[in-house]
């Protein structure tokens, strides 16, 4: 891992909990890369592809360092993938899934 997600109060990767606990809308890495594909990655396999793990990496930690990288950037528009795949990265690593444990018989 990378260890503290820099802007969330410590909060770990994956962690929803903003500064004193405080819970945002949407964390900004989610918000960011959402926005991101909707206008530039609006094709099939979009989230079933993976991206280049090294830009996925950089990507991670541009967040980590920056809040808010830019995603403009050749890189990326390049691999639109690796910016689908943190977002996969990002809920993956919840400590709790967003379909919680104790609903998971009644989605199942």
């Amino acid at each position: 891992g990378l260890g503290p997600w820099e802007g969330s109060g410590g909060a770990p990767w994956g962690a929803d909990a903003g500064p004193g606990g405080a819970r945002p809308a949407v964390p900004q890495v989610l918000r960011s890369c959402t926005e991101f594909v909707e206008q530039h990655g609006v094709v099939d396999g979009i989230y079933r592809l993976s991206g280049v793990s090294s830009n996925i990496q950089r990507l991670r930690q541009e967040f980590d360092s920056e809040r808010c990288p830019d995603l403009q950037r050749d890189v990326y528009l390049q691999d639109i993938h690796c910016v689908s795949s943190l977002c996969k990265a990002y809920f993956r690593e919840l400590p709790n899934p967003l379909l919680t444990y104790q609903l998971y018989d009644k989605f199942a």
